[in-house]
């Protein structure tokens, strides 16, 4: 009996600390890049939000960031927006790579590493996509080329919900 308690309790606690499908997204402590403050998902509700987590030494993430822009900058009208994590470890490294890759979405640092945690970020890049009430309604693991159209059909889906009351 105690052991089913036991794996009822560590069962439990898992489901509550990690950031699933279906949980409500939580802000961390990353930087808004350029002084703009902690990031504060709260700034964003109403609007549809591509959370993405990323990393300069990541080739897929070189991939996924000018699709992302592209449609970040078609869809922005209707309430779509793109913050960008970079959970490299210096800042500068971040801010040199997007010189080069620039892009027009909102990006942060986490140089401590939380945010990672928080969200249980299994790959990179992982990307988080919530909806207008601030619940997280998928997760993407990885960019291929052939995950352009998936990620567009969902955000766009998400773009047509309304929110209600």
């Amino acid at each position: 009996m105690h052991i089913l308690l036991l794996q009822l309790l560590i069962f439990f606690t898992s489901a509550v600390s990690a950031l699933e499908e279906n949980a409500l997204a939580v802000s961390c402590p990353a930087m808004m890049k350029e002084g703009g403050g902690q990031l504060d998902l709260q700034k964003f509700r109403g609007k549809v939000v591509y959370l993405d987590f990323w990393a300069t030494w990541c080739p897929p993430c070189k991939k996924s960031m000018p699709f992302l822009n592209n449609l970040r900058n078609e869809l922005v009208d209707q309430g779509f927006e793109i913050i960008a994590i970079s959970v490299d470890e210096e800042p500068d490294a971040a801010y040199l790579f997007l010189k080069e890759y620039p892009v027009d979405y909102r990006v942060a640092t986490d140089t401590t590493g939380q945010c990672p945690k928080i969200y249980d970020v299994k790959a990179m890049p992982s990307a988080y996509l919530i909806d207008r009430k601030g619940v997280i309604r998928y997760i993407h693991l990885g960019f291929r080329e052939g995950d352009k159209d998936e990620i567009r059909r969902k955000v766009i889906k998400l773009l047509s919900e309304k929110i209600e009351g």
